[in-house]
């Protein structure tokens, strides 16, 4: 399906109208938008978005993330780690989903 924050703007827009009274009204809570880590797009979805984020890691080192994911590659992990304490210190009740998929022999 691709990166959401490629399309960063439509995705807030989205993600607005689902939250909205006067759209879907669902709880900013239910809402959750995954992520490989575009960390610019990240930083501006964590301020102008109150709905849910999940960060796919899929690996705990640069090395092994970088040969999964390429992005990793120009958004290491301590920057990706970095912007979330960042941007989420003064959000309290905001939590983090991070996935990871287990790959046989690759980052087991």
């Amino acid at each position: 399906m691709g990166e959401p924050l490629h399309n960063i703007d439509n995705v807030i827009k989205a993600a607005d109208i689902m939250v909205d009274d006067q759209g879907l009204h669902f709880s900013p809570r239910k809402v959750t938008v995954s992520t490989s880590g575009l960390v610019p797009q990240l930083r501006r979805y964590l301020q102008e978005s109150n709905c849910a984020i999940a960060v796919s890691l899929n690996a705990t080192t640069d090395e092994v993330r970088n040969w999964i994911m390429p992005i990793n590659r120009k958004y290491k992990l301590d920057l990706l780690l970095e912007t979330l304490r960042e941007e989420l210190s003064l959000k309290h009740k905001y939590k983090v989903l991070f996935e990871y998929v287990m790959l046989e022999g690759i980052n087991d």
